[in-house]
């Protein structure tokens, strides 16, 4: 099953059907970034926040709800000094966030104990090669 099958299996039930896209496109460029395909779409299409038990994290929608990741990222860019290139995918928890990467797709855990730092450097290594790895492992079963 591709990516794609498993998202529409997974989040079939009509509260994570996205509306309206246009308000999607805007936070892109508000955050003035260029996403990859995958992200787009799922975004475009699904509307959260998403829970998953796999990974016991919240991934928060584009800009939906109190805490979503235009409202993150805007927050880190500015007291952390995080790259234009990335976006916040969750809330601060257990001292970490999950950092998406506009530009090469990946994805990052990042602590505030110097993972921050790796990251503004260039240094940390990524926890996923795409955003798609990410979902995939996001939306397991396992």
């Amino acid at each position: 099953m591709d990516i794609e099958e498993k998202l529409r299996y997974v989040l079939k039930d009509e509260i994570y059907k996205r509306n309206d896209k246009s308000e999607v496109l805007a936070a892109f460029e508000r955050l003035n970034v260029k996403v990859s395909n995958i992200f787009g779409k799922f975004y475009m299409n699904y509307e959260g926040p998403f829970w998953s038990e796999n990974m016991g994290t919240e991934l928060l929608d584009i800009i939906n709800g109190d805490a979503n990741i235009e409202k993150l990222t805007i927050i880190c860019r500015g007291e952390f000094d995080f790259p234009k290139k990335y976006l916040v995918l969750t809330e601060l928890t257990v001292g970490e966030v999950i950092v998406f990467d506009s530009i090469s797709d990946k994805v990052f855990r990042v602590d505030f104990e110097g993972g921050d730092e790796m990251l503004r450097e260039g240094k940390l290594k990524a926890e996923w090669g795409s955003f798609e790895e990410f979902l995939s492992e996001y939306f397991s079963k396992e």
